[in-house]
């Protein structure tokens, strides 16, 4: 029992006791009021506590509510002493908790809460005492406290904008989940009017709207852009009827919905690569352009030549680059009312309305000197167009006719001039390869001579030593791939790293079968750097599945390698080399080859 509590109330009650009139002793017979039965039943029957005390702190009267409100029953009734009544056994603690208010905490616990009063009666000879439950009204209060609590904290953290606006138009409330995005503070816009909150275009908009919803009292809505810290919002406005002629105005920022919504109607029509138009496009205005009214209807079929030698050598983000060139070269000659449309990965299209032959021919021979032009400044990897034109000037011709016949056009001149045009990107990756090599013309040679002279060692056919010669020459295509970073880094290499070095044979593999003077050497070039223990790459084959070509040459590659100075590493020993390429013998290299080649240097160093 918490009596430190109980005693301070009891105190609280005494203390006014205390003030009664005690100039005239409490005598029962003064209490005849007591004895009027409509008096008794009517305090009876409210729905509070009363108890009435004399002077001497003796309990005069109580009634039923303030029994259930003490938890007594009839056999308690004969306590007479005020202070032994609030010290009843059943009440273990009353604790304040307003003014008047308090907390009643009974033996199983149960708490209710009473509002006490305390008032003189009878010329000050007598105190009232009520005690109103009030627990079901502080139950509801904190459940409003609770659910106000929630509502703020779900519109403080809302992402929308929460207006509050009376028919002036001055903010009575402001709630911004974009606060830190649009830079306003909530607290200073209360009592603003719109205009001196938002850009007054916006504020025109939200003042008529407002008016409309106050007067009709049905929802409405709008749509604005507004530049915020330099960037574009896009938010949707609705707008609703309160009270007291008040709008409750909710913003919503739909910049990311309206950007998804830019981004896609763009992809409706546009190539995202290029910013050409695409292949729906141009099928909706292949239909659209059998108008007569275009006569006559010129279309050029544009096919960039060896994009997929491109990408298989260099890898797609450099084809990428040469697809966004080419549309830059297609696209810049034509006017506004001539559109180009990728219409393939390297295939494109232009329409020419009310155009003529000789015009069709214009354009492409311009299209030749841009090209020209830029492979004159990019000589390492030209680029080239097979072209084909057609032209409707009639209307017993439709547009998809004319399509295939100038499809069939550029196809005629990609055969014409395929070998020509695969040949100029395969000296144009050779030139590459030859600005990413670290070895110079005696270090080539050297190698050469090295690898005829084992080739013959070890029984090598002669009449293959010319092959067996293209292939040290051409070893290494696939190095155009490999970007310079990479390739001369002095640090270890990261796994990402490694598996683009490793990557560089097939790369070379690929360009060789397009080149039919190296065609017989690319199963050669894709195999240099497999291992006889079955560790090296790309398909991990092993011991006599190597071919002989491959073995002889990694032992001479590897030592040339070690004795030569590189940008990234310095050159070893010829001693220290031999030693290394018999530590790696059996694993790394054919042990046989290895100790063939090792007679050949040290018959070199003793003379």
């Amino acid at each position: 029992m918490n009596t430190a509590n109980i005693n301070e109330f009891i105190s609280f009650i005494l203390s006014h006791t205390q003030k009664l009139n005690r100039e005239k002793p409490y005598k029962k017979s003064e209490d005849s009021f007591f004895d009027n039965p409509l008096l008794v039943e009517t305090i009876q029957q409210i729905d509070y506590g009363v108890l009435i005390v004399n002077s001497s702190n003796y309990l005069l009267f109580m009634n039923k509510e303030a029994m259930r409100a003490l938890n007594l029953h009839k056999e308690d009734y004969n306590i007479k002493d005020v202070s032994l009544l609030f010290q009843h056994k059943n009440i273990t603690s009353i604790k304040k908790i307003d003014d008047c208010d308090y907390h009643f905490t009974y033996s199983n616990n149960k708490i209710s809460t009473y509002n006490v009063k305390l008032k003189t009666l009878s010329d000050n000879n007598y105190l009232m005492i009520t005690l109103k439950n009030i627990t079901h009204v502080k139950n509801l209060q904190q459940e409003l406290e609770v659910s106000k609590l929630k509502y703020d904290i779900l519109v403080n953290n809302t992402p929308d904008v929460l207006i509050r606006l009376n028919k002036k138009g001055d903010v009575t409330y402001f709630n911004c989940g974009l606060t830190k995005e649009i830079n306003i503070d909530p607290h200073k816009v209360i009592n603003q009017n719109i205009f001196e909150v938002f850009p007054i275009d916006t504020a025109k908009q939200i003042k008529a709207t407002s008016d409309k919803v106050l007067q009709t009292k049905n929802p409405s809505s709008f749509k604005t852009n507004i530049l915020i810290n330099e960037n574009n919002y896009y938010f949707i406005i609705r707008l609703y009827p309160d009270i007291d002629d008040h709008v409750m105005c909710l913003a919503r920022d739909i910049s990311e919905k309206i950007s998804i919504e830019n981004k896609l109607e763009y992809l409706n029509i546009y190539d995202p690569l290029t910013g050409l138009f695409n292949r729906a496009y141009f099928e909706n205005k292949l239909e659209y352009y059998n108008d007569p009214a275009f006569l006559p209807m010129g279309l050029v079929i544009c096919d960039l030549n060896s994009l997929k030698l491109v990408n298989d050598t260099l890898g797609h983000s450099f084809g990428d680059t040469i697809i966004k060139e080419s549309a830059n070269i297609i696209q810049s000659p034509l006017s506004s009312y001539e559109e180009a449309c990728r219409i393939g990965g390297d295939e494109f299209a232009i329409f020419f309305p009310n155009c003529s032959k000789s015009l069709l021919e214009k354009y492409k021979t311009t299209l030749l000197e841009r090209l020209e032009s830029y492979n004159l400044s990019n000589p390492k990897l030209p680029l080239s167009f097979s072209i084909g034109y057609s032209l409707r000037e009639t209307v017993d011709t439709d547009m998809e006719t004319i399509f295939i016949a100038a499809d069939n056009n550029m196809y005629h001149e990609k055969l014409l001039q395929g070998i020509k045009n695969r040949n100029n990107i395969v000296q144009g990756l050779i030139k590459s390869l030859s600005s990413k090599e670290y070895k110079n013309e005696d270090t080539k040679q050297f190698l050469l001579d090295n690898v005829v002279k084992l080739a013959k060692a070890v029984n090598y056919p002669e009449h293959n030593l010319d092959n067996l010669k293209l292939f040290v020459n051409f070893h290494d295509l696939g190095q155009v791939s490999i970007p310079n970073n990479i390739l001369y880094k002095t640090e270890p290499l990261t796994a990402e790293e490694l598996n683009i070095i490793k990557r560089h044979s097939e790369v070379g593999y690929k360009i060789s079968l397009s080149i039919p003077n190296l065609f017989h050497i690319a199963d050669l070039i894709l195999k240099h750097h497999e291992w006889w223990n079955g560790e090296g790459y790309p398909l991990n084959i092993k011991g006599n599945s190597i071919p002989l070509e491959c073995r002889i040459f990694s032992i001479v590659e590897s030592y040339t390698a070690m004795i030569t100075n590189k940008p990234y590493k310095d050159a070893i020993s010829r001693k220290a080399a031999v030693e290394e390429l018999k530590r790696c013998a059996g694993k790394q290299f054919d042990p046989f080859i290895v100790d063939k080649f090792i007679e050949i240097i040290e018959e070199e160093l003793d003379s």
